[in-house]
């Protein structure tokens, strides 16, 4: 029997499988198509993925790979409404819009997994599914029509929208299909056009969008008039970019030519018994923004370490896999919610909306804070969890300090400290497979306040198997060489730390638990309530 069986093996499953070979899972991960797609599908990959990605090992060769966008335009026909640069008040090492085709993101995930000695079974599918009390047994079958039953404590569903998983534990998934039919075409286009940045074009007939996919090669989606049934041709993309884009522009050599409908739909649940889903199994809404990828990926992460902590016997098993729902359920929410609005917005049909439209777009253009906000909205670095199983209340927290630094549920940002004389990047300093807890001397350190830290470090060191112990001197002369550096202080004014504190910050970067002033009892009292020896141990 192995810790998790992962059932699909596109982005959503391959991070599934690199999440839990980092926590020390046992799992294997099946897909039903015999190759990989080779298609480019999703394109975009936002810095709170990044961020993810960072974690896994693997960002650097998202970045190698993929085409660093400048930014956003909208405009009608060559008349530019408003340009929103990349990464513009992101607060990330990783701010940029990362394009990568998602075969290129597959084929990175799908090697790390490999050079983990990981193999990824292909042409296999899923054709039944019992839960008991400890285990599910999942019967496949072969593209030979060979069979097995696989026994798993726990089965990740990320076999896509129409997810024979989903099905089979009869999971709800609530909500409904727009009429208006895209069309997308992958091709070359000659002409003037800005290399490394994505493109909205707004007309009286319909939307048009415009991304690089790879260099050279374009990603272009439309709403289509008419036929909505025939096959897409190039000539009728051609056609459209004509009327609605900024004239000039020629296609040629399509890779793909398609037309599809946008669901928008969510699971009411995804936390079936001994089933999580997760990713296009679990919500699948507009393509607006680019989220659906990241959503799904992310998914993944909140769920792995989890898994980790219930396959060593740590945690109450309900209350850990409910908390996967708690905290994703309302984020998915939140992207058909935002994704929605998007793309109904792009194609406003009644002339007079679309002249309003237009008028409040030109107005905001001049607003940078406009442009900031929704630059961070996209980047996926506003999301934050509720208070719940793995995050606590903040009354630990010094009520004078609680407006300041990072307040459980949200995702601290980076700060350069020292090592010695060598830069260090506190985020680098955190992530999976453990938890990190965080020491701050306080902004003035008193050196009697060292004890209360050391007191706080021990607790940390009696879990040492789930915690790691990071400590950051505010000043140049801390106790011992054991400390990071704050020389400035700016690493405390980030965190808010103004006395004696510590952060406990979760395997995917989340703050779970914050003191100030330090409490070696607030942290030894939320360990052992939250990840307690379970009843019965595997």
């Amino acid at each position: 029997m192995v810790d998790v069986l992962i059932v699909g093996a596109g982005p959503v499953g391959l991070t599934m499988a690199l999440a839990c070979r980092k926590q020390g899972l046992t799992f294997r991960i099946i897909e039903r198509l015999g190759e990989p797609s080779g298609l480019s599908k999703a394109l975009a990959v936002w810095s709170a993925a990044l961020e993810m990605l960072d974690g896994l090992g693997v960002a650097g060769e998202f970045l190698a790979g993929g085409i660093e966008a400048k930014g956003m335009r909208i405009s009608r026909k060559s008349r530019m409404l408003i340009e929103v640069p990349a990464g513009l008040g992101v607060d990330s090492p990783y701010p940029q819009m990362l394009l990568l085709p998602q075969s290129e993101t597959e084929r990175i995930l799908a090697g790390a997994l490999s050079r983990e000695g990981v193999t990824i079974e292909r042409g296999v599918e899923v054709t039944d599914l019992v839960q008991t009390e400890d285990r599910a047994s999942v019967t496949v079958r072969r593209a030979d029509g060979s069979g097995e039953t696989i026994e798993a404590r726990w089965v990740a569903a990320c076999d896509g929208a129409h997810s024979t998983v989903r099905h089979l534990v009869k999971a709800e998934f609530e909500g409904r299909a727009i009429e208006d039919v895209f069309v997308l075409c992958d091709a070359r286009i000659d002409g003037e056009i800005e290399e490394a940045r994505a493109q909205l074009f707004w007309s009286t007939t319909g939307l048009l969008a415009v991304f690089p996919v790879i260099r050279g090669m374009w990603r272009i989606i439309a709403t289509r008039g008419s036929n909505s049934d025939a096959e897409v041709t190039l000539e009728e993309v051609q056609q459209i970019l004509d009327e609605r884009g900024p004239g000039g522009w020629r296609l040629h050599d399509a890779t793909w030519l398609s037309k599809f409908r946008i669901s928008e739909r969510k699971a009411t649940s995804f936390h079936h018994g001994r089933v999580l889903l997760a990713g296009d199994a679990a919500h699948i809404h507009s393509p607006a923004g680019g989220q659906g990828m990241n959503t799904g990926m992310q998914d993944a992460y909140n769920l792995a370490w989890k898994l980790a902590l219930l396959a060593a016997g740590r945690g109450d098993e309900n209350a850990v896999l409910e908390s996967y729902h708690a905290e994703r359920s309302p984020v998915a929410a939140k992207v058909l919610e935002e994704s929605g609005r998007m793309i109904r917005s792009n194609f406003v049909k009644n002339p007079v909306l679309q002249v309003l439209r237009d008028t409040a777009v030109r107005l905001a253009s001049g607003s940078d804070t406009f442009k900031r906000t929704m630059s961070r909205a996209l980047s996926g670095l506003g999301i934050h969890y509720p208070e719940g199983y793995f995050v606590a209340d903040d009354t630990a927290w010094h009520e004078d300090w609680r407006p300041h630094g990072f307040a459980p549920g949200w995702r601290p940002r980076d700060v350069t400290v020292l090592r010695g004389n060598e830069p260090v990047s506190l985020f680098a300093e955190t992530g999976p497979p453990k938890f990190t807890l965080v020491l701050f001397s306080g902004r003035k350190p008193i050196y009697r306040d060292v004890d209360r830290l050391a007191s706080v470090a021990l607790v940390g060191e009696g879990w040492a198997e789930w915690i790691r112990i990071v400590k950051v001197w505010s000043g140049e002369h801390p106790p011992d060489d054991s400390w990071l550096l704050d020389p400035e202080g700016k690493a405390h004014r980030k965190f808010g730390a103004e006395q004696a504190s510590f952060y406990l910050i979760r395997p995917d970067r989340y703050v779970a638990l914050r003191s100030q002033p330090a409490e070696a009892a607030v942290l030894h009292d939320w360990l052992e309530r939250r990840l307690p020896v379970a009843a019965v141990e595997r």
